[in-house]
């Protein structure tokens, strides 16, 4: 009798929820396409509006606006009811609240939920913010071309999967091997095959046991440069870019297997299919190699799942259509294990077993994570020279991340525009000279060096002054600029009065503070005495308050700005 009224009283209370929300819901996951009937997200939408009757509206955004049209949403008022996340995605999406918790809207005991990912990914302060499914478990792994191996004369014994097998695959023979496998093969003087090829820089890191920052329960992150082996993980990382053997270019390491350009690649297992498709080598596939201080029996996986965003006005249905979600991309997903190479699908047996999940340890971080591995991999500074450069400001991230998000202002804006017909114009457009030091002048130009009746005459010399790179103004954001929570169009007319140097431009973007700065209007300046159009957009302005317009150069000689504009992006 007990459960019965049990039961009925939780059927009152769904029912009392439901009849207080709409089922007409908003719905957000990156790339979706609406008009193809075959994406699933379009499946689980039909299924919904069949089977509960609402309406389902699609968020359209690529991969790299994901927290541009979430905040925007909110920003208005209209949180986005379904949200897709990763475990990339957080712990930002707890700490700013993006998401609610989902455990009384969706049901946790559904069988294919990821329950390994939800306690070590979304569970924050006793609650769950995002259901994942097990077939969203991704893994990374190498796969290597045995065609190309064997050719060059190494045995099977030698190669990476034997090696695995008798616990030898670790940095030293990954590294061997793939110097073995470095070669120019047209005798040009010039490598043009590189042992290894990657995108995903950070995987050295996680290879070697630890990662960029630590989480607590709470989801919050504490810095994690000054580890041993990380300082270990970018010491290997920039051994393998000074010997050759290590291609970061994604234009040739992202086809380099089935091109033999690449001898092995790091990606997900699903990568799997399109290589055996694209070649008629053999191909193998093993887990990643360990470094010194990492876990061999430890394997680094990636996840993804459905939220509900907060202060959704509808989460009971919001829930109703993840669970929906779920169920149809677990029946695309096997579907696509059925098609996998025989051999990852038995790798894939062993390593589901021990997944690892360190993405999450990056999210604080994620806006200067490859500008600080790229001082490495690109510009070929030390492992030391990067921690001490970028790690004030990872710090400064980090300190940002654990700090709940303001309630969000919208304050109104209207259309900025200085075309400079009048000395005192130059008012809003202080001098930036932070040293008080400064060669950069600005004054007002007139005649024949103006572009219009007035300009703004930026006079600088990068050759005398030993200053490539200049912050010419930070506007007064009382007087120009731009406003949080919008996106915009910036476009100036500018023109060079001196010979510019090699690469010269000038360049424009929102400025907050020396940690929030968005968006990067570049114009490239070759020649004296021509005017040329800049125009680009400012976008994921997520700050609440007045945002000031930075404009500076870089190789430049004196130039004068004009008929500059800041309009918003509808």
């Amino acid at each position: 009798m007990k459960k019965l009224i049990a039961t009925f009283i939780f059927a009152i209370t769904v029912a009392c929820s439901f009849a207080a929300e709409s089922p007409d819901i908003t719905v957000f996951r990156p790339a979706v396409n609406p008009r193809n009937k075959n994406d699933v997200m379009v499946k689980a939408k039909n299924r919904y509006e069949k089977e509960v009757g609402g309406k389902v509206k699609f968020v359209i955004a690529d991969w790299g606006d994901w927290q541009t049209k979430v905040l925007s949403y909110m920003a208005v008022g209209e949180p986005i009811d379904v949200i897709f996340a990763g475990d990339s995605s957080f712990p930002l999406c707890y700490t700013k609240g993006y998401l609610q918790p989902l455990e009384n809207y969706v049901n946790m005991n559904y069988k294919y939920v990821n329950k390994y990912a939800e306690e070590n990914c979304y569970k924050y302060n006793g609650h769950y913010y995002i259901l994942s499914n097990q077939s969203s478990n991704h893994y990374w792994c190498i796969h290597y071309n045995k065609s190309l191996m064997e050719e060059e004369g190494i045995k099977e014994s030698e190669q990476p999967y034997a090696l695995w097998k008798a616990g030898k695959w670790d940095w030293s023979h990954f590294a061997e091997l793939a110097r073995k496998l470095t070669k120019d093969t047209t005798g040009s003087g010039a490598i043009d095959r590189w042992g290894f090829g990657n995108w995903y820089t950070e995987g050295f890191i996680y290879m070697n046991g630890t990662t960029l920052t630590k989480i607590d329960d709470k989801g919050n992150a504490t810095l994690n440069f000054n580890d041993p082996r990380l300082v270990e993980a970018l010491t290997f990382l920039e051994q393998a870019k000074k010997e050759g053997w290590y291609q970061q270019d994604s234009s040739i390491a992202a086809t380099g297997i089935q091109s033999r350009t690449v001898a092995m690649y790091m990606e997900r297992e699903y990568f799997a299919q399109q290589i055996v498709n694209d070649t008629d080598d053999e191909i193998g596939f093993v887990p990643l190699p360990t470094g010194p201080s990492g876990n061999k029996d430890k394997y680094l996986f990636e996840c993804d799942g459905y939220g509900i965003g907060n202060g959704s006005k509808n989460p009971t249905y919001a829930g109703k259509f993840i669970e929906i979600c779920l169920e149809e991309w677990h029946k695309y997903d096997e579907s696509l294990v059925e098609s996998n190479p025989s051999e990852i699908n038995d790798l894939t047996a062993v390593v589901s077993k021990n997944p690892w999940y360190p993405n999450r340890t990056a999210n604080s971080i994620s806006t200067i994570l490859s500008s600080f591995l790229g001082e490495i991999v690109w510009t070929g500074n030390s492992p030391s020279t990067a921690i001490e450069k970028w790690q004030p400001k990872a710090q400064a991230l980090v300190q940002d991340a654990n700090v709940p998000m303001d309630k969000i202002v919208r304050l109104n804006f209207k259309t900025q525009n200085e075309n400079f017909n009048k000395e005192k114009d130059l008012k809003a457009f202080p001098l930036y000279n932070p040293d008080n030091n400064s060669k950069v002048k600005l004054s007002f130009a007139k005649g024949k060096d103006a572009i219009d009746k007035g300009s703004l005459l930026v006079t600088t010399d990068y050759e005398t002054e030993g200053m490539a790179d200049i912050t010419a103004t930070i506007t007064d954001k009382e007087q120009f600029g731009m406003v949080g929570w919008r996106e915009y169009i910036v476009e100036f007319d500018v023109k060079a009065l001196k010979q510019p140097g090699e690469d010269g431009y000038v360049f424009a973007q929102g400025y907050y503070d020396d940690l929030n700065q968005y968006g990067w209007i570049k114009q490239s300046v070759t020649e004296p005495n021509l005017i040329v159009h800049a125009k680009g957009r400012v976008k994921n302005v997520f700050q609440n308050g007045k945002i000031s317009l930075k404009i500076g150069a870089h190789n430049m000689k004196d130039f004068v700005i004009d008929n500059l504009v800041i309009v918003e992006d509808e």
